[in-house]
Formats: C-alpha cells, structure tokens, sequence
C-alpha cells in the first residue's frame, strides 16, 4: 500500500470523498487546498502518492507549480474528466503518471463504480495503483491508450449531458407544463427526465468545462446535430420506408445489447414505479 497519499484540493467535492474513503481504511492522506501553497509542498515532499484534485482548468497550473518537488520515486495522478493537455503537462515532471478518471461524483458508498486508470508512465506503480482503488469496493478499469480518452468521454459525457441539456432547453423554449406533463408519462418517459434532472442539479461549472474542455466534443455534437437534421428531413418528407429501414439498421448495429438493456431498462422501469408507489402512500 502506499505510505503516505497527498490530495492536492483536498477540501473539494472529490478530494474530500477520496480523503474520507482513504482514511476509512486506515491510509495516511495529507491534503491542501488552494490557498495553501506551503502545505502544498509539503504534501508533495511527504508523499508518494499526489493526486491533482482542481478544477479542469486550474490543473495545469498546479502541475507546472509542484513540478520543481517531484521525483522519480513519486506517482502524480488527477481525477480531472479531460487528459490530453493535462497529461502531458504531467509527463514534463520527474514523476511517474498514471491518471485517473472516477465516472462518478460525491456518493456515501463507491462501492461497484467505475475508475479509468491512464497509465501514462506508470514504473512500478499501475498494480499498487490498482490494489488501492480495488481496495475502496471501485470497479478498476485501465486504458492502455490514455490518449483515447478523450475521444471516449466526447460519447460518454459529452453527448449525453448535450442531450439532457438540450432537451431540458426545448422543454423551457415551449414552456411546457411539466407537472401536467409528468401527470400522462409513463415510467419509460420519467426515467429521460430524471437522468436530465440529475444532470442539471449538477456543479454548472464543471459540466460548462466538461463541454468545453475536450476538443473531442465538437465533432461528436456536429455529427449528432447533422444525423438530427437528417432524421427530421425524413419526418417532414413522411418518407416511412427509409425511415424504417433506418430504424432495422441502427437495430441491428446495437446487436445483442438490445436485449441485455432492454432487460435493464425494464428493471429500472420497475424501480421506478415503485418509487413513485412509495411517494404517493407517504403522501396519503
């Protein structure tokens, strides 16, 4: 296990999670915050462990400031959600780089999330990396080809919150009555407002960087709107048959996951159902 962890940004939403779940478990965790350059350094020379904690676009600029403490027998890793100028701001240090990326925010139990290991520069570290993370109940998963992340988050992050927002936006724009709408939803439909919901109540600064971070994002958003507009065309043009046709394709391009999320779905469906069961007797 390492000796000492250092969360640069400790008293943030993540930094101070991971300080709370490291310590649980009986690890040695320093952490500073931004208005502490002094403890900052003294976490990094104390440490073998330093994680970058910071907002997206403060990042590089706390590498470039602790760069002159590191070392060679030091791992620097962040939890930043967009790499490529971040980790290559790492590997100008002396220290060994493995970023990481939790697909996750503030929750009492990470037990079962997912945790994206970048194994930059690893040296000796990747497996201890990996033990402590294991350690904390997180779903391990390491990206060998770091510099694809990005392009995996422009799908993952980018377009879906687009979506959500977007969607949130066109309900505004039309000034939908949205507990009259909710009245007549059926569960499936709840399930698309809840995640946007979720999505909103969110830091607006962190999903604002997220968007616009990531180069990646900009032709993965240009492709959904052109794919958009071309789907309306054939709506306008009541053309059924290439729509149709359309519809088998993109079938058949999900394959077999459309049954082992058609299943999914219908738990969450479920849930959902008794959810609102549940609130509708505690209102009575």
């Amino acid at each position: 296990m390492f000796q000492r962890i250092g969360i640069i940004g400790g008293l943030g939403i993540m930094g101070s999670m991971f300080e709370g779940h490291f310590k649980s478990h009986g690890i040695d965790v320093l952490i500073s915050d931004k208005e502490d350059h002094a403890q900052e350094k003294h976490l990094v020379l104390e440490s073998e462990l330093i994680i970058i904690s910071v907002p997206i676009e403060e990042t590089t600029k706390v590498i470039r400031r602790i760069k002159p403490w590191l070392t060679n027998h030091q791992l620097l890793s962040d939890f930043t959600s967009v790499k490529n100028k971040i980790v290559h701001e790492m590997l100008e240090t002396e220290a060994d780089v493995i970023s990481c990326h939790p697909m996750f925010g503030r929750l009492a139990d990470v037990k079962g999330q997912n945790i994206i290991l970048l194994p930059a520069r690893p040296g000796k570290y990747l497996s201890k990396l990996k033990r402590l993370y294991a350690l904390l109940g997180l779903n391990v998963v390491v990206m060998e080809d770091w510099e694809k992340h990005d392009e995996s988050m422009s799908v993952i992050q980018g377009l879906m919150h687009f979506i959500h927002i977007v969607f949130t936006q066109t309900l505004k724009s039309k000034n939908v009555d949205l507990n009259a709408l909710l009245e007549i939803c059926s569960p499936v439909y709840k399930a698309n407002f809840a995640f946007a919901c979720r999505i909103l109540q969110r830091d607006p600064h962190l999903y604002t960087h997220i968007l616009m971070d990531n180069p990646e994002n900009i032709s993965v958003l240009n492709r959904f709107i052109s794919q958009a507009h071309d789907s309306l065309k054939l709506i306008q043009q009541k053309d059924e048959t290439t729509f149709e046709k359309h519809f088998l394709e993109y079938r058949e391009f999900l394959g077999d996951l459309t049954d082992v999320f058609s299943e999914q779905s219908d738990f969450l469906i479920d849930q959902l159902k008794n959810f609102h069961s549940d609130q509708q007797h505690k209102k009575e």
